[in-house]
């Protein structure tokens, strides 16, 4: 519909748009008008009849042989409706069978195709405004019925049906699970672990660079029909109405009358202004209204003489008035002079019989007004021309207030006057057909009848003789652009662009063409490059200013890896006039709130896109607007709690859950995984109460109710809502420290793939001081972690911690030393900032396990120590490590430097007394080594 405002959206990665649909941005305010019935079946003697509550715009119904197609693009009502059809009890008199089709690729639409009983059913189908919802009438045309019968009694053909060989069932490979030696012998190989940083998995998972569509600048609307374009006839920046007519002289000039008269018009072809003005004004004096239309004329061609510089000498510039006498500069108006003079023109045309006079001026006025864009003048002069050229029967003249006249009728949206005016047989007598066609495409894009206009095109495309009018082409693109079928829209608007690139509408041209290919998902430096080509060559600041947004809105909101230069582009948004848009184009503000919100979440500037989601009007905004925002609202909260979370801040993730829940997350589709974590923060505030309050609420959780749309944050565990529910239950057996109770419960899920096994049988083991079956845990889940079930930064941190411990309880010297190495080698590798603590314990029980060798290696021991203690200055091991440090030193030829140390050790107030004991007991023993040699 013309003018209304739509929006790109859906559960599913679709490419296109489809007529004057809505794309919705998010999945659905679960109201009670959502969930109502959308379909009803009633059975008539007649006719089968079905009633479909939905809004005009909401489905498209097309009967296409013995096929019923109805199509949606809003995912949301199209899956109810689906589930309506189906409890439907199916009429076999006139429906075979019902097949749903759901968008596969971006702007296909969602298809309910309906197969006909035959070709005998026949569908009427309407919409009805009172009752809200679409009529689909199906009735059997007994004529083809009768007709079948009477065909059917000739004897049919046998069919050959061609036997087809059997398929031999190829046998799967089963895949040999991985064991304890599997780990190992990937350790040996690598020299590493794969320690899997989270991020950085997720950043993989996400697919291709940029996000689809729907999380761009997504808003989209109708363009205005293009009105068939209308040359201008006379340049009036330096022509009068001279150059239409000329005076003529006259014949019996032994008529002092006609002397006289003779006389003034021998002053304006010389252009003697003055003299003129003042022969015409004697003659007036003594022979009254006597040719009057040409003295008017003449005077009136002088005045807009005077008003056309590079045709005055300098003399007469500015400085006459009407009646030829000479004015000071100050009272001077050329607005005043072209008002007099259009005075004097339509005097002319009230008292002349001159057809050829009438047709000068009304060309002149015409031209004049349209100038001006005072359209209902124009219309005016236009209907006096056409009335008088068909009087005598001027053709070029009837053909030009005939394309006059409906141009104005279009400039004045007078859409059914234009119809009624195509419809004289005069005007289709004359008019050209490309012409014609082009107004009638028009009225009907104007009425959003796009299959009107794409028929009528279809119908005469072969006729049609090159160039093809600018109408045509713009027009059809436009519908074709509508029905969603952009590579059609592509070539009529590239055809467009080539032939009127100095037609205004080429600038909405330019930025269709960059709109479609965006929404056909072609390479992203071909979008970029017409959409900087749509801002660079667009002369319309409206365009300009939406291809801006829209070039942001790819660059920057679609965009997962954003760089500077990216960032950079926002600044587009600020060259925006705020003011022109709030007061000029409402749509294209709500575009620039949408895009601009969606630059600050595709940062992850959380906070910064709450703080100016907040300042929005949204409560002001249509309902479906209105979810488009609440939506992006519900994510960015989720930011804001995942960073908490993440965090171990379970105090402010709760807080922010509790204060804008109702706001925005309640409002549209729930996301399962923002429920795990507040089930989980509450878990670990110790809140049991508001923990099963929130357990409760996932639990009663349906499918039909998880957000699929929009998913800007990436969940670090994207598993089911079952699987949400049993790692919650986990964590409550951690909690209370029930190790065994957790146990069992593993052994009842442990052929539950989703959830962490691996993680919580390790940790059961390590707290039964079952170090080697947490070793063996540990390392598997280290080796091939559970993409889909990510630990948070804690539990990675607890895992490498029980890990470690168990393997230095369980291991021998050696074969801890190698795999603690790995283990270091992994987490300094993968930027070990998360783990710090670990790096250092894991350093510091490698030196321990050198330290308990039966046969120590004392330089490679003063090697780790001395690197242990550069890297960490204030370690809580620092004083065992320089202990250790001291007596390698003593072991090797450094015993000066190794004295040195233990003696510091011992001086310090800060050193355990054990530590102090055992410096000591070394420098005692070297002492008597010393004394005995």
């Amino acid at each position: 519909m013309l003018g209304q405002f739509k929006i790109l959206t859906g559960s599913f990665w679709v490419k296109s748009v489809f007529k004057i649909l809505t794309f919705l941005i998010s999945l659905g305010l679960f109201s009670e008008a959502i969930f109502a019935q959308t379909i009803q079946q009633l059975n008539n003697k007649t006719h089968l009849r079905w009633k479909v509550l939905a809004d005009k715009e909401q489905i498209r119904v097309n009967k296409k042989g013995q096929k019923v197609i109805i199509q949606s693009l809003d995912p949301d009502f199209f899956e109810r409706f689906s589930a309506d059809v189906i409890k439907l009890k199916k009429d076999p008199s006139y429906h075979a069978n019902y097949k749903f089709i759901p968008a596969k690729t971006p702007g296909e639409p969602f298809k309910l195709e309906i197969d006909l009983k035959d070709n005998s059913i026949e569908l009427f189908s309407f919409y009805k405004a009172n009752q809200g919802g679409h009529v689909l009438d199906f009735w059997i045309n007994q004529d083809m019925v009768n007709t079948k019968e009477a065909a059917l009694t000739a004897k049919p053909k046998k069919i050959k049906v061609a036997k087809l060989n059997p398929v031999k069932k190829q046998k799967k490979k089963i895949k040999k699970k991985s064991n304890k030696a599997a780990n190992l012998l990937a350790i040996k190989k690598t020299g590493k672990f794969n320690i899997i940083n989270p991020d950085a998995v997720i950043e993989k998972q996400t697919g291709g660079q940029f996000r689809d569509f729907r999380y761009g600048a997504a808003f989209i609307w109708d363009y205005t029909a293009l009105i068939p374009p209308l040359t201008e006839d006379i340049k009036l920046g330096n022509k009068a109405p001279d150059f239409l007519y000329e005076v003529k002289d006259r014949k019996y000039l032994d008529d002092k009358r006609e002397a006289h008269l003779q006389l003034s018009i021998n002053f304006y072809r010389k252009k003697e202004w003055g003299l003129m003005t003042r022969s015409i004004k004697l003659f007036e004096e003594k022979y009254g209204r006597a040719n009057k239309d040409i003295n008017d004329f003449m005077k009136a061609v002088s005045m807009i003489r005077n008003t056309i510089k590079n045709e005055l000498k300098p003399e007469y510039r500015s400085k006459v008035d009407a009646e030829g006498e000479i004015l000071p500069p100050a009272d001077y108006s050329q607005k005043g002079i072209m008002s007099a003079a259009r005075n004097l023109l339509t005097n002319a045309l009230d008292t002349t019989k001159d057809y050829e006079l009438k047709k000068a001026i009304l060309r002149y006025l015409i031209q004049y007004y349209r100038n001006e864009n005072d359209h209902i003048q124009a219309l005016n002069r236009a209907k006096s021309l056409y009335v008088d050229a068909s009087e005598a029967f001027d053709d070029e003249m009837i053909i030009f207030s005939s394309q006059v006249i409906l141009n104005s009728l279009a400039h004045l949206k007078q859409i059914d006057k234009i119809k009624t005016f195509l419809e004289n047989k005069a005007v289709i007598r004359v008019l050209p057909k490309q012409v014609g066609l082009a107004y009638i495409g028009f009225i009907n894009l104007s009425k959003d009848n796009t299959n009107q206009v794409l028929a009528s095109y279809k119908a005469n495309q072969a006729a049609l003789v090159k160039p093809v009018h600018p109408s045509i082409l713009y027009n059809t693109a436009e519908a074709y652009f509508r029905h969603a079928e952009y590579k059609k829209a592509v070539k009529l608007y590239d055809e467009f662009i080539n032939l009127y690139s100095y037609n205004t509408y080429s600038n909405h041209a330019r930025l269709r063409l960059a709109l479609s290919y965006d929404l056909l998902n072609e390479p992203y430096k071909k979008v970029i490059q017409l959409y900087r080509d749509a801002i660079n060559k667009s002369s319309d600041i409206i365009v300009q200013n939406e291809a801006k947004l829209r070039y942001v809105g790819l660059r920057v909101a679609r965009n997962k890896q954003l760089d500077k230069s990216d960032l950079e582009t926002i600044a587009f948004i600020d060259s925006i006039n705020i003011q022109t848009l709030r007061n000029n184009e409402p749509k294209l503000q709500k575009l620039l709130w949408l895009t601009r919100l969606r630059t600050f979440i595709s940062s992850k500037k959380y906070e910064e896109a709450l703080a100016y989601l907040s300042t929005l009007p949204v409560e002001n905004l249509r309902r479906v607007d209105q979810r488009s925002f609440n939506a992006d609202g519900a994510e960015i909260i989720l930011g804001i709690i995942q960073a908490s979370y993440l965090k171990k801040d379970y105090a402010r993730a709760v807080k922010v859950w509790e204060v804008y829940k109702n706001r925005y997350e309640t409002k549209v589709a729930r996301n399962p995984y923002m429920n795990f974590i507040v089930s989980d923060s509450f878990l670990n505030l110790g809140l049991f109460d508001s923990y099963q309050r929130a357990v409760k609420d996932l639990t009663i959780l349906k499918s039909h109710q998880v957000r699929k749309f929009p998913i800007w944050v990436k969940a670090h565990k994207n598993i089911s809502i079952k699987d949400y529910l049993a790692e919650l239950q986990m964590n409550k057996y951690l909690k209370k420290g029930d190790y065994k109770g957790l146990d069992r419960y593993l052994e009842e899920n442990k052929n539950n793939r989703n959830i962490n096994y691996k993680y919580y049988k390790g940790l059961v083991s390590y707290q039964l001081k079952k170090y080697n079956e947490c070793v063996v845990s540990m390392e598997s889940l280290l080796i091939s972690p559970n993409l889909k079930n990510m630990l948070t930064p804690e539990q990675n941190s607890r895992m490498l911690e029980v890990y470690l411990e168990s393997l230095y309880e369980s291991a021998q010297p050696t074969k801890f030393r190698k795999h603690t190495a790995a283990l270091i080698n992994d987490i300094r590798r993968s930027g070990g900032e998360k783990f710090s603590e670990i790096l250092q314990r894991a350093n510091y029980l490698y030196i321990e396990s050198l330290f308990a060798d039966k046969k120590i290696d004392y330089a490679l021991l003063s090697t780790k120590t001395s690197e242990f203690l550069d890297e960490n200055k204030e370690s809580t091991y620092g004083y065992r490590v320089k202990y250790l440090r001291g007596v390698s030193l003593l072991n090797t030829e450094n015993k000066q430097a190794g004295k040195a140390l233990l003696e510091e050790l011992i001086s310090e107030k800060e050193v355990p007394n054990y530590l102090k004991g055992l410096a000591r007991s070394e420098l005692t023993a070297l002492e008597l080594n010393n004394r005995t040699l």
